[in-house]
């Protein structure tokens, strides 16, 4: 990285730093990604632990790794943690896995992270929202709620190349997102769906794959039932593709069939955030051309 370069992104963090230290106190919404992760040891430095509070949804599309991963880099950054219920499987508009499902899951967050605020006496609730991230429909739940990042016009590479510059321990982390993003729009969203994709993905680590999405498709669906037939696509980083030798597929193969994937494939074109969504997007485009 250039001194130029650095320059910027060292602007940048003043930035950051100057608008929260105006807020005195702050809670952050806290995913355990790289992106909270950053802006909570942010505030810490610039407010002291004591007057920060992180704040963690716990919920059954968030997988049980990410949990201990922000419970533990809680524990290391020395700021007062805790995890909220958020019963995500009773709530029928988002099991139903309409395209809306994310802004209505945000604004259920929302409501929650006010309410624990208002309990532990906090005017401002901070989440890790970035300039990449200001096109998403959650974000547009997410009233009343501050996005420093985001104000500080950080992008997701801005925030990983300056986790990099603090040598922050966790600058490297991939990123991670609800296993409800890994189900096509439409598709009834189960208990037991949720455990398949989580232990299938946390395979797929443990083989050495860091960026892994378990993708789920179906020949046939409908909202009310899961398919007889699960097909799983696998995405890792274009630069993982190679490690795919035949041991590895058929190892893969075996573990993901055991876990009710009927059919098991890898999609060579890597990983891409939110390829579903863009898979929807296509249909509905087909659709209306029709």
């Amino acid at each position: 990285m250039g001194k130029a370069r650095e320059r910027i992104y060292e602007a940048k963090l003043e930035c950051l730093r100057e608008e929260i230290a105006k807020r005195g106190k702050l809670l952050v919404a806290f995913s355990g990604g790289l992106d909270s992760g950053f802006l909570l040891k942010v505030a810490c430095d610039v407010l002291s632990c004591e007057k920060v509070l992180a704040v963690t949804l716990d919920a059954e599309v968030f997988p049980r790794s990410e949990k201990v991963f922000a419970r533990e880099l809680a524990e290391e950054i020395g700021v007062r943690h805790k995890f909220v219920k958020f019963a995500w499987l009773s709530r029928k508009r988002l099991v139903e896995n309409l395209p809306e499902r994310c802004f209505f899951c945000k604004l259920a967050f929302t409501r929650l992270l006010k309410e624990v605020a208002a309990e532990e006496g906090f005017e401002t609730i901070a989440d890790g929202v970035t300039t990449s991230d200001l096109g998403r429909p959650g974000v547009k739940a997410s009233e009343g709620i501050w996005h420093p990042l985001a104000e500080a016009s950080l992008s997701k590479e801005d925030v990983r190349n300056l986790a990099r510059m603090l040598k922050l321990p966790f600058w490297k982390k991939p990123s991670m997102s609800c296993l409800a993003t890994r189900i096509p729009y439409g598709m009834h969203i189960s208990a037991e769906l949720l455990q398949r994709i989580e232990e299938a993905e946390e395979f797929l680590r443990e083989s050495g794959f860091e960026r892994v999405r378990v993708r789920v498709h179906s020949a046939s669906h409908s909202s009310n039932s899961q398919p007889a037939m699960l097909l799983a696509r696998i995405e890792v980083g274009k630069e993982e593709l190679s490690k795919f030798n035949s041991e590895i597929m058929t190892e893969v193969c075996e573990r993901l069939k055991r876990l009710g994937f009927y059919f098991v494939t890898l999609d060579l074109a890597g990983y891409q955030s939110g390829s579903m969504d863009s898979l929807h997007t296509a249909a509905v485009r087909r659709r209306d051309a029709i």
